[in-house]
């Protein structure tokens, strides 16, 4: 029984910490092709469909592994450091990132990304 139990909360934990893992991995593709396509400030906001971040159909999502920056870029917006605009475009709020993601997006752009 007590085997059972250990084995559950390990397994449990597992999909918890790769569910973590691919969230946070995300988060960072999200702020590079937000860095990348320039979309750094209102008037260089860009729709997702731009961003190359629109939700993919059923079709796609039956046979391509799950994308999670549908997700991560959910996060962002709630957090704030996404914002859009009246007419549907995406960009990011440098000043509301914490400095190591500010730093990270700071070398992206020092990389020669817009």
């Amino acid at each position: 029984m007590f085997f059972y139990l250990a084995v559950m909360i390990l397994v449990i934990g597992g999909i918890l910490f790769v569910y973590g893992f691919q969230s946070r991995r995300a988060i960072f593709k999200v702020l590079e092709i937000f860095c990348r396509h320039g979309a750094l400030g209102v008037h260089e906001a860009k729709s997702l469909r731009d961003l190359g971040l629109e939700r993919p159909d059923f079709i796609q999502r039956m046979v391509k592994p799950r994308d999670y920056k549908q997700y991560a870029l959910q996060i962002l917006v709630k957090q704030g450091i996404i914002s859009v605009t009246e007419e549907g475009k995406f960009y990011l709020l440098e000043d509301r990132l914490e400095p190591g993601l500010r730093r990270k997006v700071s070398e992206l752009r020092a990389k020669g990304r817009p």
